[in-house]
């Protein structure tokens, strides 16, 4: 969050502190939050999640074509694609080979092409082709003819993506093949003089690969982040790295030496398999990649290190399934193993610039109609009741929120929370007396007022304006102000948030917790914005998804705005909903 816009965050509703003095009913800024009450992946823009498993990398792109429709009902922003190459004569060839097999024809992945190009037209609009960087023959660091093969066939790649319509390249180095290509052997002679080699062989790679895609996303499940102990641990980096014989180092310099101005990558760790939320690891890994790691870039590097390289996060399944016996496990959070798959991959998602991948390797992501390897199946949403949900919730809660309240609505079966929504007076009751802070006036029952500057502007019923109705409650002038309403809450559940407003300046609604009447965790408030579009007669909706913190029993809503003299809005319709 930019500091500008922390600062208007800060403007709204009273969320400033002016010489330690408290301002009701906020405190002091806080960053916007999401679902498990971590920040937002919504700000500045929202992050990606791809889809990556062993079944993606079992069928074929006429099989993701053929399944296309299955595919763009997951809550995921692209998939990876596994390719084969197919010479008109010969064996069909994995995209695996491309460090040492003969040179490769686009015309052999032209079928491909079409398949490809298909899945990527629709929903799914960030896939990335997988691609292995560890060669199944090692190649010598000084042999040019095996490099320039190496090359023409990663541009192929590159080409491929491209044209399909995918984001750009997944790559893969583990080293799957022990051919330790990336590590200094004896036959290579001393270190420097190889360590200079890998670095050009890096810059040739990504020459023949930019050529074919520019603006090519390149992520990888690690790039510096393969060894991180080199810049973390004591001693100076660079004789860390020589004395590891790391060539992946140089190679990844190399790299960004012929990186476009127009190209990212994104070191997307697999090392976060195992990172667990309560001790903050997805932020820690995007401290180390983003800053630490700056230690073993060449400093000529550095500038486009940090503009053009990203932090990502590898999530595992199969961690959420696993026995206790296993390493790869993780235990239940309150009770539930999805729970705990929440609250992890909600900090990825926060803490990585763009992108995670999710990966599965024992179960599948949708009931595939492939009769080889994975028919019949079970899928994530089989053995963790609540997957897809959870997953759409963590990747655009927005959506997800509004998707819920469509299918409600239809069904008839909303509960609003909120005590009288539609801003409706009560014929012959009297008003409440205005409290210290938060004032009645001429509102009906259920809603308040609160401004910072008092006794500035108007506020109260408007009669003749309403959402369906004729009522609303409506604000001229008051400065830095919110209506206010408010709903039980059970802790640990999860509530849809829904209210409308009809002009104004900058309306926004925050959501607020007490604990029988007093304020609790302002570390946890919840930020949601109107949409930019009203609807036929003017009114816009604000939707959004909290998640009940411990320790609190009522869920208030903030309705704000600030209003210069001559400045009106109305809102109305204020709904909390409990989500199953």
């Amino acid at each position: 969050m930019t500091a500008k816009h922390a600062f208007l965050l800060a403007s709204i509703c009273g969320l400033l502190t002016l010489s330690g003095q408290n301002l009701e009913p906020a405190t002091t800024a806080q960053v916007q939050k999401s679902i498990s009450g971590t920040p937002s992946a919504a700000e500045p823009g929202r992050k990606k999640l791809i889809g990556h498993s062993w079944d993606l990398l079992r069928v074929t792109p006429e099989d993701l074509h053929r399944n296309l429709e299955k595919l763009e009902a997951l809550p995921l922003d692209g998939i990876s694609i596994t390719v084969n190459v197919k010479p008109p004569e010969g064996k069909v060839r994995r995209f695996s080979a491309a460090y040492t097999d003969q040179p490769w024809d686009r015309q052999w992945l032209a079928e491909d092409l079409e398949h490809i190009k298909a899945v990527c037209s629709g929903k799914l609009r960030h896939n990335l082709i997988t691609s292995y960087w560890a060669p199944h023959r090692r190649l010598a660091w000084n042999d040019d003819a095996a490099w320039s093969n190496a090359a023409h066939n990663f541009a192929i790649i590159a080409w491929l993506a491209k044209q399909s319509g995918c984001k750009g390249i997944l790559m893969d180095p583990e080293d799957y093949p022990k051919s330790q290509q990336y590590t200094l052997l004896p036959e290579d002679g001393d270190y420097p003089t190889t360590a200079a080699l890998a670095r050009q062989r890096g810059a040739q790679v990504m020459r023949a690969m930019s050529a074919e895609f520019p603006d090519a996303v390149f992520l990888s499940f690690w790039f510096l982040s393969m060894n991180p102990s080199l810049y973390l641990r004591r001693g100076d980096p660079a004789e860390n790295v020589a004395r590891a014989g790391s060539l992946w180092v140089p190679f990844i310099n190399g790299l960004l030496d012929a990186l476009p101005p127009d190209a990212v990558m994104v070191d997307a760790t697999e090392n976060a398999y195992r990172h667990r939320f309560e001790t903050y690891d997805f932020y820690k890994s995007a401290l180390h990649i983003s800053r630490n790691a700056l230690l073993v870039v060449a400093p000529e590097n550095h500038v486009k290190y940090r503009n053009q390289v990203q932090v990502g996060f590898g999530l595992y399944l199969d961690m959420y399934r696993t026995e206790p016996t296993s390493r790869w496990y993780f235990p239940e959070l309150d009770g539930s193993r999805l729970k705990r798959l929440q609250a992890n991959f909600n900090q990825a998602i926060y803490a990585a610039d763009e992108y995670c991948w999710v990966y599965g390797e024992k179960y599948d992501w949708i009931k595939w109609d492939v009769t080889k390897n994975n028919k019949d199946n079970e899928t994530w949403e089989d053995i963790l009741p609540g997957f897809n949900r959870t997953l759409a919730l963590l990747r655009d809660p927005e959506t997800a929120a509004r998707q819920w309240l469509a299918e409600k609505q239809k069904a008839g079966t909303l509960v609003n929370l909120i005590s009288n929504p539609e801003c409706t007076p009560k014929t012959g009751e009297a008003m409440p007396a205005p409290a210290e802070d938060w004032t009645a006036g001429s509102l009906p029952p259920g809603w308040s007022f609160w401004q910072l500057q008092e006794k500035i502007g108007a506020f109260g019923l408007d009669s003749s304006k309403g959402r369906g109705d004729n009522f609303s409650a409506r604000a001229e002038g008051t400065g830095n102000s919110c209506m206010i309403v408010k709903a039980p809450v059970q802790t640990g559940r999860l509530y849809v948030v829904e209210t409308w407003c009809h002009g104004g300046s900058n309306p926004v609604v925050r959501v607020r917790w007490t604990y029988n009447g007093a304020w609790q965790v302002p570390d946890q408030d919840v930020f949601i914005n109107y949409e930019t579009t009203p609807d036929a007669q003017g009114w816009r909706r604000g939707v959004g998804v909290a998640e009940v913190p411990a320790g609190v029993n009522e869920l208030v809503v903030l309705m704000s705005d600030r209003l210069a003299p001559g400045e009106t809005v109305w809102f109305d319709q204020p709904a909390v909903y409990a989500m199953e």
